[in-house]
């Protein structure tokens, strides 16, 4: 009864394991609600109950954890279902070191391999509760980091040499520990086998480490990238607050022009006592002089480029874009700004795109007290979104577009906090990002 219990906690080790490797690694994109989590685990659980008690089939007690991987990359995908069955393979070879190393240190200093593995040795043991110990203090500390982890991945995949090296390399760590953990089958000299061995232990050790250097480089990468995207996007946006602003000027100018006909003809139409003219002439003129702004002006000239160039997009969706508050000149850098409102009202513009919400409006907050900036986005979304993974009064993550992580690079080095959620407001539901910036006004 005990060992059966051992072995299916064994199978819930490697699967979970694998789901790991899958996501930090490969990136997969995996079910995204708890509910489909539940379901999945539920019954990986209860196969797991009915082969260990109810058959004896040994083969596939081994090999279910890996049948119900390749069930979960075939069920989250959205393309290469197929294709991706096959990850199963070297996902394995890259969990195979987590035993291999340790069981491969300890047959330097045993006699036989078959006796650091067999079930009843106290060293698996020991790996089984640490590993339940990183488990638990991952799920309970590493939140923040999980959170924010998500945020920069949410659009990285693996390049196609990427994705080529770490299969390669996969596929031959799970051939190699193989044969280190079957040393015993060679029948060769003590020495030559530990030899063997002890080399295997540093071959697996460098590859596992270029792998995860390979990763660490690849997602540094894909932040400069979108470093360079915002750059491109911030110029451009900058050129065209400058065309309507000259444009602008130059209504100005022929308005300030013909200001002394207007004067004189307004004169004329009051001295005759035709005030029904002279009011609709008011009123013509009035609107006239409203059509030259046409910007929305939020006291900081970098943050009006921006704003205004979402807001000539969001018109063409009949999106609508307010703006509460007054910015000044900040201490803070045009790219990092750029990064804050390009990220926020385009997640709020993508999520407002296909919307059935009755009033698409973006608004947008602004306060300062002292050295702290605050600011808030705030948009309607449908009570039923499948993109949220959560109730609407819990502060947790979700799927709300691209590129959050770079909002909150951008906000921590100011020494500032991010925090985003679901508010019901009225019977509607309002995905709302808050951000606080310390900052000193710009002199």
């Amino acid at each position: 009864m005990f060992e059966k219990l051992y072995m299916i906690i064994g199978s819930m080790e490697i699967l979970i394991l694998l789901i790991f490797i899958g996501k930090y690694i490969y990136f997969e994109k995996f079910f995204k609600n708890s509910r489909s989590w539940f379901f999945f685990l539920g019954i990986f659980l209860l196969c797991q109950l009915w082969f260990y008690f109810f058959t004896k089939n040994e083969f596939v007690q081994v090999l279910l954890p890996f049948l119900f991987y390749s069930i979960l990359i075939f069920l989250s995908r959205k393309k290469n279902k197929l294709r991706g069955l096959f990850l199963v393979f070297p996902v394995t070879g890259i969990l195979l070191p987590l035993v291999v190393i340790p069981t491969s240190f300890l047959y330097l200093f045993s006699e036989s391999m078959s006796n650091i593995i067999e079930m009843d040795t106290p060293w698996l043991g020991m790996l089984d509760i640490i590993f339940w110990i990183a488990f638990i203090l991952f799920l309970w500390k590493g939140k923040n980091w999980r959170r924010r982890f998500d945020e920069v991945i949410h659009n990285r995949t693996l390049s196609k040499w990427e994705r080529n090296l770490v299969n390669t390399t996969g596929s031959f760590l799970f051939m190699f520990s193989l044969l280190v953990l079957n040393v015993d089958e060679f029948q060769v000299a003590s020495l030559y086998a530990k030899c063997f061995v002890g080399f295997g232990i540093l071959i697996v050790a460098f590859l596992m480490t270029s792998i995860i250097a390979m990763v660490i480089q690849g997602n540094g990468k894909s932040y400069f990238q979108q470093a360079a995207i915002l750059n491109e996007h911030y110029l451009k946006a900058q050129l065209e607050h400058f065309k309507t602003y000259q444009e602008t000027q130059r209504e100005t100018r022929r308005v300030h022009h013909d200001m002394k006909n207007h004067i004189a003809c307004l004169y004329n139409l009051i001295s005759e006592g035709k005030y029904e003219e002279t009011n609709k002439y008011i009123l013509d003129l009035n609107t006239q002089v409203q059509q030259i702004d046409k910007e929305l002006h939020t006291g900081n000239d970098i943050v009006d480029a921006i704003v205004n160039e979402k807001i000539a997009n969001a018109k063409k969706e009949q999106i609508s874009i307010s703006f509460e508050g007054k910015l000044g000149s900040l201490t803070v850098d045009a790219i990092d700004l750029c990064t804050i409102f390009s990220n926020a009202l385009d997640n709020a513009l993508e999520a407002l795109k296909n919307s059935s919400v009755p009033e698409k409006e973006i608004q947008i907050q602004c306060k300062r007290q002292n050295t702290m900036q605050f600011f808030m986005f705030r948009n309607p979304v449908e009570s039923g979104d499948s993109n949220f993974t959560f109730s609407t009064t819990k502060r947790d993550y979700m799927n709300h577009g691209f590129g959050l992580g770079n909002i909150r690079m951008a906000v921590e080095k100011y020494k500032g906090h991010m925090d985003y959620y679901l508010e019901n407001q009225g019977g509607h539901s309002f995905f709302v990002l808050e951000i606080i910036l310390f900052v000193h006004p710009a002199t």
